[in-house]
């Protein structure tokens, strides 16, 4: 007879009077005491943040809070419009787009950045780094990830500011650095300004605390959910979902394929 598999988790554990979460008494340890920030980095990083830390953490789950009006905060509008009772589903609507066209390319940077220089890696010349991992991406044809941005062509003022956290916090390290190289020589090769963006800046410096370079997109995910209950919370209040509906609607041209 088979022996039944060890199944082991460190994330929690619920008992008749207590719950334990990453080895912490919740009501006891954690609950009044901590912030959501030190939660946040609690939970994905095993360990309680310092207090810089903290402070880094909490600064990347603002920064993707909210950009406007865009295609999540539309989707989460027009799917609680569709279907009021399920506000879960307009949040999950908000986030389930943040891929590597928008606000996900996080996930995409950090990888890249752990490829070109895996966290064991003792190399030091960060410039020679930089060249091979630009011409390594245009040489197969794909973007470089974490530079450059539709809105922001001049800069990206949240990742210039996260840098400036990363650097009060001294979180700052090779990978944030590695990755100002790598726009400076993608600007060279391409010919045009591809400035550090915000979901890049987000890549480099999980990278610099430590994080799985999966887990970069922690921030965005997080933070954009927050963002797409704060639009349920106005399309309640200023409806503009079935404008929305209305609008492509009476404007949409049919055209059957020939």
């Amino acid at each position: 007879m088979a022996e039944t598999p060890k199944l082991v988790s460190s994330m929690g554990k619920a008992e008749l009077d207590k719950i334990f979460v990453r080895g912490y008494d919740l009501n006891e340890e954690l609950l009044g005491k901590i912030s959501f920030a030190q939660m946040v980095y609690l939970m994905i990083a095993g360990r309680m943040p310092t207090a810089e830390e903290g402070r880094m953490i909490d600064t990347m789950l603002i920064v993707l809070v909210d950009h406007g009006m865009t295609t999540g905060a539309a989707a989460a509008r027009m799917t609680f419009h569709s279907a009021p009772e399920a506000i879960q589903g307009a949040v999950a609507a908000a986030i389930l787009g943040a891929g590597s066209v928008h606000l996900g390319s996080s996930e995409h940077c950090a990888k890249m950045l752990h490829d070109a220089l895996p966290p064991d890696s003792k190399e030091t010349d960060l410039d020679a780094i930089a060249k091979a991992a630009v011409e390594k991406r245009l040489a197969n044809k794909q973007v470089v990830p974490g530079i450059g941005h539709g809105i922001h062509t001049g800069g990206d003022p949240r990742a210039e500011k996260l840098f400036q956290v990363a650097h009060e916090t001294k979180v700052y390290g090779r990978y944030c650095e590695l990755l100002r190289k790598i726009g400076k020589v993608a600007d060279q090769r391409v010919g045009r300004h591809l400035p550090v963006n915000v979901t890049g800046a987000i890549a480099a410096i999980s990278m610099d605390m430590g994080l799985h370079w999966q887990m970069s997109k922690s921030f965005a995910i997080l933070g954009r959910a927050l963002g797409g209950l704060a639009h349920v919370g106005e399309e309640i209040r200023r409806p503009i979902a079935r404008g929305i509906s209305n609008l492509i609607r009476d404007n949409l041209q049919y055209e059957p394929d020939k």
